[in-house]
């Protein structure tokens, strides 16, 4: 006979009900969970962005209670079921209830004191742990330091990308704050250093690893150096994940950057002292200055493994070294010394100071003038009210007299200079003055003129006497007259090659034409003696002087005084012999001159 009894648990509870009941608490937790957890993504939608990065509490509290409800919630179910099913009265079930959820409660309370550490992560890696942004903000600040000393300046600005860099709460009840995450440590490089006795860790420590034992790697006992440990962790990480930039500033003169420096102030200090170089303290008077170039300071944001500075000393001394360059002027036909100094770059006290024997109212066609400048990367421009006290020129007072010879000067009572109290604009360029503008001048004392007697006397009066225009090069031969004023002792003839020409001592003698010195000094009986080639085989020569005022290889002009009348050599009186060749022939002088 079948037995109809139904199979019952061992509490007496119908077998088919008890899986019924399990299918449904399996289905209601599932529920619960997902209802939960839906939950807790609409809560965060509102929770602030920068609340959960800077580690709220807000954000940990949530996180602990979603956690406990996931699983609090079914397990009160299920317990209460069995109490229901276990007790006659409600009144236990009640309070087994209450007891799971003080349990729960106690639970949540432990995961909020536990969860105050916040994790500082870099592209989603756990590099360490802080307490609070505050310590967050001082590790950053710490790591952009560091980085700046690697970079070579400590001035240089060092970003982080937020993007690259967060916050993430965590729970960590072990946890210290401050510290590397521990799978970052190397427990050998953090370790306490060995001391002598029973407690040495690095003796007593498992594994053989100095300084083990189970707290080895645990950053809640890290070494004193774990900040800092934690600041390399993050420089590490920063830089494997590109998350760093640097600011640097340019100096850019006419659109071209001349050189990079690691801050703003570093540039400013450059410009001013290349400003101080060509500022001239201790003058009287207001000053105004300004870079004439295009000159700004500009900040560029760039890769850290891209930035190069320079040092502002070594900047400096380059702006202000500028390019050196060669210049050159070839003289045209009839050409000025404004042309020369305009094409060369120079004023004409510079031009005149670097070609000091050179005469500048006679200049030639094909004469080459050359110079070398240097011209700085960028120009700075002075200008100063000045006071000084300047000379002022005597005036020249000529007084014949038929005490001496034609061509002789005397001074009869000299010339005093004057002064004046002179007010003026100065501007300069780089130190050199560019301008001059008088605004006012005071004469403080007047200058006195000097008197000069001047010669009318004729050299002899019943021979031969050469013209007297006050002038030498005259006359309307092919050549012109060596002398002012002489008179005729010789000419050519009898083995004599030339003309004495009898003068006074210190008369001066002229070039008959234009011509390049081929001899100036010293020859046998001709005693100082110059010879000048005229080109096309016509040489002049000049004798027995007692100065003379040129040098081989220089070109002369018609006119202009080569020397002085002597009686050097083989000679018995003050004169000048005078020759003239032609294919090295000696001609009658007296015939080209007219």
């Amino acid at each position: 006979m079948a037995d109809n009894k139904k199979k019952t648990t061992g509490n007496g509870q119908d077998l088919k009900s008890h899986r019924a009941s399990i299918r449904f608490e399996i289905a209601f937790f599932i529920i619960w969970s997902s209802i939960v957890s839906l939950f807790k993504n609409i809560i965060f939608t509102l929770v602030p962005a920068a609340d959960k990065r800077a580690g709220g509490r807000f954000s940990n509290i949530v996180h602990a209670i979603f956690a406990v409800l996931t699983l609090e919630g079914p397990r009160l179910l299920l317990m209460s079921r069995y109490r229901a099913s276990r007790m006659e009265t409600g009144t236990k079930v009640g309070l087994s209830a209450v007891s799971g959820t003080a349990i729960a409660a106690i639970a949540i309370a432990t995961i909020i004191v536990s969860s105050q550490l916040m994790a500082v992560t870099v592209d989603g890696r756990v590099v360490g742990y802080v307490e609070n942004k505050e310590q967050y903000d001082t590790l950053l600040q710490r790591a952009k330091e560091k980085l700046s000393e690697q970079v070579g300046t400590e001035n240089t600005t060092v970003l982080v990308q937020e993007t690259g860099v967060s916050l993430e709460p965590v729970i960590a009840p072990q946890q210290a704050p401050m510290t590397p995450a521990a799978d970052l440590v190397d427990a050998a490089e953090y370790a306490q250093p060995a001391s002598d006795g029973a407690g040495d860790p690095a003796q007593e420590g498992d594994g053989g690893i100095p300084g083990g034992g189970e707290n080895a790697a645990d950053p809640a006992v890290m070494p004193g150096d774990g900040e800092e440990a934690l600041v390399d962790m993050l420089i590490d990480s920063l830089l494997d994940g590109s998350a760093v930039m640097a600011t640097v500033y340019t100096i850019t003169i006419n659109d071209e950057i001349m050189a990079t420096l690691g801050s703003f102030t570093e540039a400013s200090a450059v410009l001013n002292m290349i400003a101080d170089a060509y500022k001239l303290p201790g003058k009287e008077g207001e000053w105004t200055h300004r870079f004439l170039d295009d000159v700004s300071i500009n900040g560029v944001t760039t890769d850290l493994d891209k930035v190069v500075v320079q040092n502002p000393d070594d900047v400096v001394a380059f702006l202000l070294g500028g390019i050196t360059e060669d210049k050159a002027y070839t003289a045209a036909e009839e050409d000025n010394i404004g042309n020369i100094c305009g094409a060369l770059g120079l004023s004409e006290a510079e031009l005149r100071a670097l070609y000091g024997d050179y005469d500048f109212d006679l200049i030639r066609e094909g004469d080459v003038f050359k110079t070398t400048l240097t011209f700085p990367y960028v120009r700075f421009e002075t200008a100063c009210i000045e006071t000084a006290v300047e000379e002022l020129a005597f005036d020249t007072v000529e007084e014949n007299t038929n005490s001496l010879y034609l061509g002789q000067r005397e001074v009869k009572e000299e010339g005093t200079l004057g002064e004046r109290e002179v007010t003026k604009t100065v501007t300069r360029v780089n130190g050199r003055v560019t301008s001059t503008v008088e605004i006012n001048s005071v004469t403080l004392k007047d200058p006195i003129p000097e008197v000069v007697y001047v010669g009318t006397m004729m050299v002899g009066y019943d021979a031969y006497v050469g013209p007297s225009d006050g002038w030498g090069g005259g006359g309307n031969g092919p050549l012109g007259r060596p002398l002012n004023s002489w008179y005729l002792s010789r000419s050519v003839g009898g083995g004599h090659a030339g003309a004495d020409m009898i003068s006074v001592r210190g008369a001066p003698i002229f070039a008959a034409e234009y011509g390049v010195v081929t001899f100036a000094g010293v020859y046998g009986g001709y005693g100082n003696f110059i010879v000048i080639d005229h080109g096309n085989g016509l040489t002049t020569g000049y004798a027995h002087c007692d100065t003379i005022n040129v040098g081989t290889g220089q070109t002369v002009m018609r006119g202009q005084q080569i020397a002085t009348v002597g009686s050097t050599g083989r000679s018995s009186a003050y004169h000048l012999h005078f020759e003239v060749r032609v294919g090295g022939v000696a001609q009658e002088p007296l015939s080209w001159i007219g």
